[in-house]
């Protein structure tokens, strides 16, 4: 049985000692009384945000002035005396156009209760053949007529010439002054179509004007109540501060600190964990070799890298310290021989040694 098996099987002080060296787990972060505390924080904040976007102002125009009841801001404007006049004038000047809109909707009213009757309108222009008949017509008659009479002027001449009718050059002759009927009906047909086009635009036009003029009737009264109540709007000087209200305030991060300090103590928590498995090992690892009597090695002269972490209840330091390659925790013997002699061994080697059972 090693020496370090009968310390623990008989509880032995100095395995009580290793038990202790153990640190306790921290407690687990209040991370619902941090998110109150978040929630009060952001109250606030915006509450600090809202004064400081809602300066008082003082202008020509007049003030205004804020203050606040708790949280709850009230704004008090005031304008100077010609500023309240000019308000004043243009709230009257507006109840009296919407008056004047009000009589006109009344006649509005009645004209919007016609029905329109498009049966008033000119009627609608036809193909205007007949005009192209006309103008065909009147320029053809005088040409006709003169056309005949040159015809039958040429048949005497010809007959008494001697040019028969149905001979060749009978038939010339006839045919040449028959062309001219044919020229002027070619025109005439130009001039028809173009005074029928002239005529049925103006049909047209005639028409689009009455129907023009009847809604202009009927839109009349509507147009002069817009333009009643879209008259100059009365204007508060104030409505848009000169004030950039643009501060931002930003709540402390309450939640997140208590999650980051919940980290490091569990970060904490594992270092000291590993520190007292370090000693814990380097206890066990000296073995019978390190442990006489149930002291062990705790020479000054042994250690290096020196470190007081905290006070033995006897008043004398509690150190971290490197010994014989390991990383430990523990008192100098040195200080245990000036309050507690008896629990000081010296080794064989000539190093003293504590007996931890003994503090």
């Amino acid at each position: 049985m090693s020496a370090i098996t009968r310390l623990f099987e008989f509880q032995h002080p100095l395995a009580k000692f290793l038990l202790h060296c153990a640190p306790s787990p921290p407690p687990a972060p209040d991370y619902r009384g941090a998110a109150k505390e978040q929630g009060a924080a952001n109250v606030e904040a915006a509450i600090t945000q809202g004064k400081i976007n809602n300066p008082n102002v003082y202008n020509p125009y007049g003030s205004q002035r804020v203050t606040w009841d708790g949280n709850q801001p009230t704004i008090q404007q005031t304008l100077t005396p010609q500023q309240q006049q000019l308000l004043n004038t243009g709230t009257q000047a507006k109840i009296g156009l919407s008056g004047l809109a009000l009589k006109g909707t009344d006649l509005a009213g009645g004209v919007l209760d016609k029905r329109l009757d498009f049966n008033q309108l000119p009627d609608r222009p036809g193909s205007a053949e007949d005009t192209r008949t006309k103008v065909m017509d009147a320029m053809m008659a005088r040409v006709n007529e003169d056309v005949d009479r040159q015809k039958n002027t040429l048949n005497s001449n010809l007959y008494a010439s001697g040019i028969a009718p149905g001979s060749k050059a009978y038939d010339d002759a006839m045919a040449l002054t028959e062309r001219a009927r044919t020229d002027a009906r070619n025109q005439a047909l130009l001039a028809s179509g173009q005074e029928m086009s002239r005529d049925f635009q103006t049909d047209t036009q005639r028409r689009r004007d009455a129907l023009a003029e009847m809604l202009t009737e009927r839109q009349t009264p509507i147009n002069e109540i817009t333009a009643l109540m879209s008259g100059s709007q009365v204007s508060n000087p104030f409505s848009m501060p000169g004030y950039a209200q643009n501060a931002q305030v930003g709540a402390a991060p309450i939640f997140g600190a208590t999650q980051l300090a919940g980290d490091w103590n569990a970060d904490l928590y594992n270092a000291r964990a590993a520190q007292a498995g370090n000693l814990q090992q380097g206890l066990f690892g000296l073995g019978s070799a390190g442990i006489m009597g149930g002291a062990m090695l705790s020479d000054r002269r042994l250690k290096s890298n020196i470190c007081r972490v905290g006070t033995h209840p006897l008043g004398i330091g509690w150190y971290e310290y490197d010994i014989e390659g390991r990383h430990e925790q523990g008192v100098m013997a040195q200080e245990v021989l000036g309050v507690k002699p008896d629990a000081v061994v010296t080794m064989p080697n000539g190093y003293l040694a504590v007996n931890y059972g003994g503090l």
